[in-house]
């Protein structure tokens, strides 16, 4: 009972291992790109530009109607004429 005990363990600990080494490797290469690399400069759009006007879309068609579901009401019960019955054939028929 020992044993399968510890094979339980062997094989769920390297998938953890893999994770947290990779997982280290892959926080340290930001952390080195990060460093390595120049900052990032303003972008020309960031600061408003008077120049510029913001750009407004605004259109003439116009979307569907609202549709509102009540909830609160029963639904309606349907007559004998709509009730419609699948006719499954009998295997002799």
């Amino acid at each position: 009972m020992s044993m399968h005990a510890s094979r339980s363990n062997d094989t769920a600990l390297p998938l953890r291992g893999y994770f947290l080494s990779v997982g280290g490797a892959l926080l340290c290469l930001l952390w080195v790109t990060g460093w390595v690399l120049p900052p990032q400069l303003p972008s020309r759009f960031a600061e408003p530009d008077p120049a510029r006007p913001p750009i407004r879309i605004h259109s003439d068609v116009k979307g569907p109607a609202l549709v509102t579901i009540d909830t609160n009401q029963s639904p309606p019960t349907p007559s004998d004429k709509e009730i419609v019955v699948a006719h499954t054939p009998l295997v002799g028929d």
